[in-house]
């Protein structure tokens, strides 16, 4: 049962942007190491994948055997680049130019590790630009790899009042949610970015580990594991999973054939 160790998919809290305006992420492009987006005018976050049954949520390199935090072999990471978001219709509105630097600095400042400062930085952009859902996302983001995840659940939901059509802010908060054991409240995050965005795989694997792992729901689980497997291609830690799954759900039950009336 290791490969069934510790399987999340977050956004890269280390190298992972939100857009200042809070755009919608893009599905995430699959990759040979474990990426954020670009997205029209700043960075925006894809898909890492961490793997596992006791903790995770937060991304790392995949190593040869899965263990916490680790990312299935072939899962998009930090730093590969996934097509441009589309925008949702709210926060169409120009970014002012002060507003744009001050929140490459924040990123810089993310990158570099220092994250009081970038924390300190993302607080003001939110107070100053309370129409963008970037601030608070990449504060999510920090709290998260950081391990503050009531914090992180409160700058992930303080976004969503900015942008309730954020499929990363939404996919985070339910990543903050399990951490925090509000499992229901974590499905219901994770379905909410499956309505917003229907080709964000993160979600569906995300959803997968919660369904087996946390409300012992196998088919289901099953179900969301071979949806992620349709959008993010090949992978074959996630594969194993399906297959070990399969034997725990047995085969499916034959088509009842409908006799003539």
């Amino acid at each position: 049962m290791s490969s069934w160790s510790n399987r999340f998919v977050s956004t890269g809290a280390l190298a992972a942007f939100a857009v200042l305006a809070g755009c919608h992420s893009a599905p995430p492009q699959r990759a040979a190491a474990p990426p954020p987006q670009t997205a029209q005018s700043a960075p925006a976050p894809a898909a890492t994948a961490a793997a596992g049954k006791a903790a995770a949520g937060t991304p790392a390199p995949a190593p040869a055997t899965p263990a916490k935090g680790a990312a299935p072999a072939g899962a998009p990471a930090p730093g590969a680049v996934a097509a441009a978001p589309k925008a949702p219709a709210a926060n169409t509105a120009p970014i002012p130019e002060r507003a744009a630097q001050q929140y490459a600095q924040a990123l810089n400042l993310m990158k570099s590790g220092r994250s009081t400062d970038a924390e300190l930085e993302f607080k003001q952009l939110a107070v100053a630009y309370p129409e963008f859902a970037g601030p608070e996302v990449n504060l999510g983001l920090l709290y998260l790899r950081d391990s503050h995840y009531t914090e992180a659940e409160g700058a992930f939901k303080a976004a969503l009042e900015r942008n309730p059509d954020n499929a990363v802010a939404n996919n985070e908060l339910g990543i903050a949610e399990r951490k925090l054991g509000k499992f229901a409240e974590a499905e219901a995050a994770y379905q909410r970015t499956i309505a917003i965005e229907p080709n964000y795989a993160p979600a569906y694997l995300n959803l997968g580990v919660l369904y087996d792992l946390y409300l012992s729901q196998p088919q289901k689980a099953l179900e969301q594991f071979e949806h992620y497997l349709t959008l993010a291609g090949e992978n074959k830690q996630v594969a194993g999973w399906i297959i070990e799954l399969r034997k725990r759900v047995g085969p499916a039950a034959p088509a009842v054939k409908k006799e003539p009336a």
